[in-house]
């Protein structure tokens, strides 16, 4: 029986990987005055883990972020076809604030890359230390 509605198929050789970024607020001038840095899911389009995070770090850094750390130290594959299920599942009060799947699995022949949402800190002042 002929398929109604054809899924996006995924690109050979890119995947979709996922992780954690710690940042500190560098030269960025968005990232408000009292907030020290943040911790920011970044999602890549790449052949591999290490190319994942390479691009992952150029990004943040790009955009006038100190790099400081992967926050758990791991980057995760995920099936571009379960995008809109991963993000549900994840990030439910963001999801208008992501790519749908269907947009993700176009930009993985190009150069995918979303960064956010930000879960920022503070640092306490010098006189409550």
């Amino acid at each position: 029986m002929f398929k109604l509605f054809k899924q996006k198929q995924v690109p050979e050789g890119e995947k979709l990987f996922g992780m954690t970024l710690h940042v500190g607020r560098g030269a960025n001038p968005e990232m408000p005055c009292n907030v020290a840095g943040a911790y920011v899911p970044v999602f890549v389009g790449a052949s591999n883990h290490e190319a994942a995070a390479f691009k992952a770090v150029s990004a943040v850094r790009s955009r006038g972020f100190d790099f400081l750390d992967i926050a758990d130290r791991q980057i995760y594959e995920i099936d571009p076809q379960s995008w809109d299920v991963f993000v549900t599942d994840a990030w439910p009060e963001f999801v208008s604030e992501f790519p749908a799947q269907a947009a993700v699995i176009d930009a993985l022949r190009a150069d995918f890359i979303f960064v956010g949402p930000f879960a920022s800190y503070e640092t306490k002042a010098a006189e409550d230390l």
